[in-house]
């Protein structure tokens, strides 16, 4: 990515947290500033180079998968500028049933932890095939067995983390162990990576670990490699956290239309994003940052709204986070930002002493 391309995203990205973050006008005025912040960002978008598909035989589908993606990245910027009721009202105008608090007397997973059949047939529900799905469609975008199967197991971690403010991710430990490590993660991961190598799809390698004993992946001594697997395990834990903090700020229940289309529309963008960025990490100089860009702008602007609108959210308990998971999580990316730095800096030296 271009540094003058950076300077842009930093100066509309902080011009946005300014202006949207202040609610006080009547619901007219901030649609008109909504509407407004929205073409900013689609003319934005649009000032980067563009970047084709993954398959070469479906340029089309990519590129309007792409604007997709940006159309849905400027629907979030219009509801970044409205006030929690407003915007909460507005999300009828694709289903009329919503617009009324998602209740907290949802079913949780902890209910009835006896492992028995009753019980395990309880919870393959509709959350369970989204689960499962959201797990294949993954492995497109990753399409690395290693990074796919670690992420699985961290995935247990952020709900185990985060199970104290958002009761849906309480569940039993055969929950855990059984319905989502060993079917609906790596049964759709392995189905997944397996249908796209016959589609002919590229396989990428995020660890550098080809013909590599461990201590010698690339992920322990080149800055980009760990960066691309650092960023990545970032961005999908943000897009994780987002996907059920969003459904309760806005109002929107699990079983609505919207959460699939959330998925469908992620999918386009995380396909193009992450071949974007291997593309970019085995030496492409000509390599867009569009596509990257438009995925940390939706990451930006999922993680606006659910902080601008967490008063009277669905359901959420507001409670404190324990000091022994929030200074673990702070640490862990204080570290890996800092490990980051300090392989960039001793690879650049590196290329410096070489050149000489």
């Amino acid at each position: 990515m271009k540094y003058q391309e950076q300077i842009l995203f930093l100066i509309s990205g902080s011009t946005l947290i300014y202006f949207a973050y202040e609610n006080d006008y009547d619901n007219i005025k901030n649609r008109y500033r909504g509407v407004i912040g929205s073409i900013l960002f689609i003319c934005m978008m649009g000032s980067l180079r563009s970047y084709d598909g993954p398959i070469k035989r479906f340029q089309g589908y990519w590129r309007f998968m792409f604007w997709l993606g940006v159309c849905y990245n400027a629907f979030l910027i219009f509801i970044i500028f409205q006030n929690e009721n407003e915007a909460r009202q507005l999300m009828k105008l694709g289903d009329n049933s919503l617009g009324k608090s998602v209740t907290k007397d949802m079913h949780t997973y902890d209910d009835n932890c006896e492992f028995v059949l009753v019980n395990i047939v309880d919870n393959l529900d509709h959350y369970f095939l989204l689960h499962c799905l959201n797990w294949f469609l993954l492995s497109f975008l990753l399409r690395d067995a290693w990074l796919l199967n670690f992420w699985q197991l961290f995935d247990e971690i952020i709900e185990l983390s985060w199970q104290h403010i958002l009761p849906h991710f309480r569940e039993c430990w055969w929950d855990h162990v059984f319905l989502d490590v060993l079917i609906g993660n790596t049964l759709f991961i392995f189905l997944g990576l397996w249908v796209s190598k016959k589609l002919g799809i590229e396989q990428f390698d995020w660890l550098g670990r080809k013909n590599k004993s461990f201590t010698q992946w690339l992920v322990w001594h080149d800055y980009k490699y760990f960066g691309a697997t650092f960023g990545t395990w970032l961005a999908v834990t943000i897009n994780f956290l987002t996907g059920f903090f969003l459904m309760n700020q806005l109002w929107v229940p699990p079983k609505c239309w919207m959460v699939s289309y959330r998925l469908f529309v992620w999918f386009g963008m995380g396909v193009l994003s992450w071949q974007e960025q291997w593309n970019d990490l085995k030496g492409n100089q000509e390599q867009s940052g569009q596509c990257r860009y438009l995925v940390v702008w939706t990451l930006f602007a999922e993680i606006f709204i659910s902080i601008k609108f967490l008063k009277n959210a669905g359901n959420i308990q507001y409670v404190d986070t324990p000091y022994y998971i929030s200074i673990t999580w702070i640490t862990t990316i204080i570290i890996s930002f800092l490990v980051y730095l300090i392989m960039r800096i001793k690879n650049q030296r590196i290329l410096k002493v070489k050149a000489l």
